[in-house]
């Protein structure tokens, strides 16, 4: 971090201010996060007894096309969590242990195997994000819904800030 930035914080104390809320903000998300509290909530809620880190699991490969070009491998897994690859094994194996996650051919070449969900686990995925939509819904049901656009706008574009692939 350059002189120059910190100065500028010196230089506009209202902006200062901001960016000290902002990261104040922040924080508790993180340590929300950490804790899982809103995946763990869901999943209670939901009578899901899985780890959390399974849903993580659900979570990097129901975000892939399993019929497109590039096969969900143990890699891709790895690199949509953010943990190393043998971390990432252990975990879809315990998914497919579950029957959360299948192992099937890939689709560009039968020799390797490639992850896909379940029955359960697309059904999981598809419980948990509703449940979640509706906690939201309930959340900010009382902002205006112009302050839920710009929130969703500026939020989305403030997300740019978190390296694509896994976490910061």
């Amino acid at each position: 971090m350059g002189a120059e930035s910190l100065e500028r914080l010196q230089r506009e104390p209202t902006r200062a201010g901001d960016i000290e809320q902002i990261d104040s903000a922040l924080g508790r998300i993180r340590r929300s996060m950490a804790r899982q509290s809103l995946g763990r909530r869901v999943l209670a809620d939901l009578g899901a007894d899985i780890d959390p880190g399974l849903f993580e699991v659900l979570h990097a490969i129901s975000g892939k096309d399993p019929d497109g070009q590039d096969a969900v491998s143990i890699g891709t897994v790895a690199q949509e969590m953010g943990v190393d690859p043998s971390q990432a094994s252990r975990l879809v194996r315990e998914a497919v242990e579950a029957g959360l996650v299948v192992r099937v051919a890939a689709p560009d070449d039968g020799r390797r195997s490639a992850l896909q969900l379940s029955e359960l686990g697309a059904s999981l995925v598809a419980s948990a994000r509703n449940y979640k939509h509706v906690l939201l819904l309930e959340h900010f049901h009382d902002w205006p819904e112009r302050d839920l656009e710009d929130f969703a706008r500026l939020l989305t574009r403030f997300s740019s800030i978190a390296r694509s692939g896994g976490r910061n």
